[in-house]
């Protein structure tokens, strides 16, 4: 739904602050494929923060710089029952819901800032519920948070600092594995490249963080079909990395992966391990359960993911794929004989068709399969996001870190975009199929979205109107419902000029 609603109007306002995951990254890597621009970046490392360093921007060599960033207004409607994925702060309900964030950039040699809080308002309305899904009594919810903040030092290729912003790894459009903006950020430490380093091998991108992962005990939580889990506000620890390579022998090709572990704050506090096994246990940690040298008893659920994507700069094309584990292997032989054993995976295929010098088409098509395979009948291995070890799963404030299409669903989606200059046209049609393995009658969400865009002056105008039939829903027999889900996002660029 948010795959073709784009607000990037980075190269007219010089405003980098362009890669809010599926939402505002499409239009520089529609440039990608279309003349070649930014042809080293992979856009498997994606974030919210304003970028200097970029060729686009000429105040990069400026010592002191400040921006006034957009202000973001959006308005969200589901008239049935919850809908939506990667809206960052925004929960999952029924009624209306508004998001609002402002802020600004800044720079003063090495130190950037960033500070761009949001508020969330909903509604939050009752909506029809039974003992598999949904919760009652819900209340009116309201939550201000740093949204799209960070501090940093940086240079050269190379930034580090601290965040509360949103970030995007793989290749997906509409949906990532391990990090997306489906939840609300969370604050973390990070080290990271900012633009593709070059080496006489080819050219890398990394990150690697560590941060907070809470809980929201007046919420349900995603990877129960939102119900409510009793669990006291307790934090855990989270460790990740994502590595993206473009090898100097194929140019247009990106292989990379990503990987994520957490652990109960309080534990690792109390822990005695040494500080590599306290706090970086993602790089010391193996990926296999024998052999595991780094291994320190502390409770750990992990995630891992490998991925590849493909640029066709002839046929202004892409393919890409990301593929991923919940569970450690026993051994690498375990790996080969039982590859889809506590897997799931991302595949899907970008094409431009250039019309005139402003004018061109953008289809897309992506595939994402969350749920158990059929192996599942002789070796189970639960559904993604959830593992033995941490009760709240892979969650930000009960909501799921990764792949936004909801607990255990598979989605596939056919986008198709006429771009015309800023004025964009989409037509869209989403089927998501929701956690099949467990339920006798399949719960199938059928929709056809419409999703125009239109600039007025500074305000850049996007809405989505999407028409849902959920098919058994609740996973009811022949129980149809119809849901409307509607977004109104409006985009105002504040100009402001830079100091000398």
């Amino acid at each position: 739904m948010l795959l073709v609603l784009v607000f990037a109007l980075a190269n007219k306002l010089k405003a980098q602050i362009t890669e809010l995951g599926s939402l505002l990254s499409q239009d520089s890597r529609a440039q990608q494929l279309l003349d070649g621009k930014d042809s080293l970046k992979s856009f498997a490392l994606r974030s919210t923060i304003y970028n200097w360093s970029s060729s686009n921007n000429n105040a990069k060599s400026k010592l002191l710089d400040f921006k006034v960033l957009p202000v973001y207004f959006t308005n969200q409607y589901n008239s049935h029952h919850p809908y939506g994925y990667n809206d960052g702060s925004m929960i999952a309900a029924s009624g209306f819901q508004t998001q609002i964030a402002a802020g600004f950039a800044a720079k003063a040699g090495p130190l950037q800032i960033q500070l761009m809080p949001d508020f969330v308002n909903a509604t939050n309305s009752n909506y029809p519920t039974n003992t598999q899904y949904g919760s009652i009594n819900n209340k009116p919810y309201q939550k201000f948070s740093f949204g799209q903040s960070a501090i940093s030092i940086s240079a050269n290729a190379f930034s580090l600092g601290v965040g509360t912003n949103n970030i995007w790894w793989g290749p997906g459009i509409t949906s990532a594995l391990l990090m997306s903006d489906n939840a609300p950020g969370f604050g973390h430490l990070f080290l990271k490249t900012r633009r593709p380093a070059k080496t006489p091998i080819g050219n890398f991108e990394f990150e690697l963080i560590g941060g907070k992962l809470e809980n929201d005990s007046s919420l349900p939580y995603e990877n129960t079909h939102l119900k409510y889990r009793g669990l006291k506000n307790n934090w855990r620890y989270y460790n990740a990395y994502v590595f993206s390579y473009q090898p100097k022998w194929i140019p247009n090709m990106f292989v990379g992966m990503t990987r994520g572990m957490q652990r109960p704050g309080p534990e690792v506090m109390a822990s005695k391990s040494n500080f590599t096994n306290k706090y970086l246990p993602i790089i010391f940690k193996t990926l296999q359960k024998q052999n595991d040298w780094g291994d320190d008893t502390l409770n750990t659920d992990q995630l891992a993911s490998f991925f590849v994507r493909w640029v066709f700069p002839k046929s202004h094309s892409e393919f890409y794929v990301e593929y991923g584990y919940n569970d450690y292997g026993q051994s690498i032989r375990d790996y080969l004989m039982g590859p889809t054993h506590s897997a799931a995976h991302i595949a899907g295929f970008k094409k431009i068709v250039p019309l005139t010098d402003k004018k061109y088409l953008d289809f897309n098509i992506e595939i994402t399969q969350l749920s158990q395979s059929p192996d599942a009948i002789t070796r189970n291995a639960g559904n993604w996001y959830v593992h033995g070890q941490i009760a709240e799963g892979y969650t930000q404030m009960n909501q799921i870190i990764g792949a936004g299409a909801g607990f255990a669903a598979n989605k596939q989606i056919i986008a198709t975009t006429l771009v015309n200059g800023t004025s964009k046209l989409g037509v869209l049609l989403e089927r998501v199929e929701r956690d099949p393995e467990y339920h006798a009658y399949k719960w199938t969400d059928m929709s056809i979205g419409i999703l125009p865009q239109y600039k007025y002056k500074n305000c850049l105008i996007g809405v989505t109107l999407q028409f849902i039939n959920s098919a058994n829903y609740m996973w009811e027999k022949d129980l149809n419902e119809f849901n409307f889900h509607g977004k109104l996002n409006l985009v105002y660029f504040i100009h402001s000029k830079s100091k000398p």
